[in-house]
């Protein structure tokens, strides 16, 4: 008797067909705040090109391009120079660029600068918000979204 079977051991008895796989169970694209941090971008790092992942991401480096994903994370020391279409945005660095997301958190350190699109938008006091903003809920009847032009108030004060 050989170590990988011989011609004695061969017999005919037939293999029970192997069902069929179920497909994996679809992954939420909508991720939230206690979901574990996939993929990080260190401060040091510059990235120039198109970015996309899956998952959640945090990003303290530059990116030189587009950025396409599920939930990212922008740290203080971040700074994009592109657009972002990502299902949910956290921001606390600097955007300059179009960002398109279902919901979005722009915290007092942020600076954007350009149009930003979101069904669910939440904006700290202190933050910047150069360009539009196209804020809408998904439950609205009528098509068309608000539409909010943001500049610098004007200069007021008498000196």
């Amino acid at each position: 008797m050989g170590l990988f079977g011989s011609k004695e051991e061969k017999t005919s008895k037939p293999e029970p067909a192997a069902a069929p796989l179920a497909p994996p169970p679809e992954k939420k694209s909508m991720r939230n705040d206690k979901d574990p941090i996939e993929s990080v971008l260190a401060k040091e790092m510059v990235i120039k090109g198109e970015v996309a992942f899956k998952g959640k991401a945090r990003f303290d480096g530059v990116i030189e391009g587009n950025i396409s994903g599920e939930y990212l994370i922008l740290s203080e020391t971040a700074k994009v120079v592109g657009n972002i279409e990502v299902a949910t945005l956290i921001c606390h660095g600097r955007v300059e660029g179009n960002i398109t997301a279902d919901i979005v958190t722009v915290h007092a350190t942020s600076a954007i600068h350009g149009i930003l699109k979101s069904e669910s938008l939440t904006v700290e006091s202190g933050a910047s918000l150069d360009g539009e903003v196209h804020a809408s809920s998904r439950k609205q009847a009528s098509p068309e979204r608000s539409k909010v032009l943001l500049t610098p108030p004007p200069d007021t004060a008498k000196k």
